[in-house]
């Protein structure tokens, strides 16, 4: 009897400490899982405000971009207003420039040649006269001298080697050339006699009859009309 008494209560002791040995690994268990729960609410919780600050940036981009939309639209309406004006106010220009053009056009039929022709007289007096500073300076009156491709030196030094007589033969107004744009251009006429063995390939002019072109301006200071341009062609 006391041997099953004895067996019993062994047998009870064995099944209360498995009993407590699962409670414990259950109790460890349910630790571990609670500190996995709690690092992964910690990680999701991290995710989420990362998350919240990356949509917060991306609303703050998006409204700085919708800002930046506004303002493009509105400077793009201004560029067209001022296009309007401008396209506008170019018409108003190019439709006054036209009027001025074809006042020109109209005045060159009937200006005095003789006023005209003044400043072209004066400059082939001068170089047949052997004045090369005058004939320089008539010539490239309207010309900066930074500009002058040739210098004063150069031209008469040309001017004496080559040019032996040279004379007005006939100056007229050339209805054509300038007419685009309102330019006055004088067709004229040189009788040119050159220095005997006068180099060919460096004299300005031919033995003969010249033909040149020789563009006039006006001098708003001076109050004459002045040469702004001679071409051979």
């Amino acid at each position: 009897m006391k041997k099953l008494i004895l067996v019993m209560v062994f047998v009870l002791l064995t099944a209360l400490f498995i009993a407590f040995n699962y409670l414990l690994l259950e109790r460890e268990n349910r630790e571990n899982d609670i500190k996995s729960l709690e690092f992964a609410n910690a990680n999701n919780t991290a995710n989420i405000n990362a998350q919240k600050r990356e949509i917060e940036s991306l609303n703050e981009e998006n409204r700085k971009q919708r800002e930046r939309i506004d303002q493009l639209v509105t400077e793009k309406d201004q560029l067209n207003q001022e296009k309007v004006s401008l396209n506008s106010e170019k018409e108003n220009i190019n439709e006054t420039l036209q009027e001025r053009i074809n006042f020109i056009n109209t005045i060159k039929q009937y200006a005095d040649i003789k006023v005209l022709s003044e400043p072209v007289t004066k400059w082939v007096e001068a170089l047949n006269q052997g004045k090369y500073e005058e004939a320089y300076a008539l010539e490239f009156t309207a010309v900066p001298l930074k500009d002058r491709k040739v210098t004063l030196a150069a031209y008469s030094e040309n001017a004496k080697n080559t040019i032996r007589k040279i004379e007005l033969s006939e100056v007229k107004v050339d209805k054509l050339r300038g007419s685009g744009n309102g330019d006055i251009y004088l067709e004229v006429r040189l009788g040119v006699k050159l220095v005997e063995g006068a180099n060919a390939s460096t004299a300005r002019f031919s033995e003969g009859e010249n033909n040149i072109y020789v563009k006039i301006g006006y001098s708003n200071e001076d109050k004459v009309f002045i040469i702004t341009g001679i071409t051979n062609a």
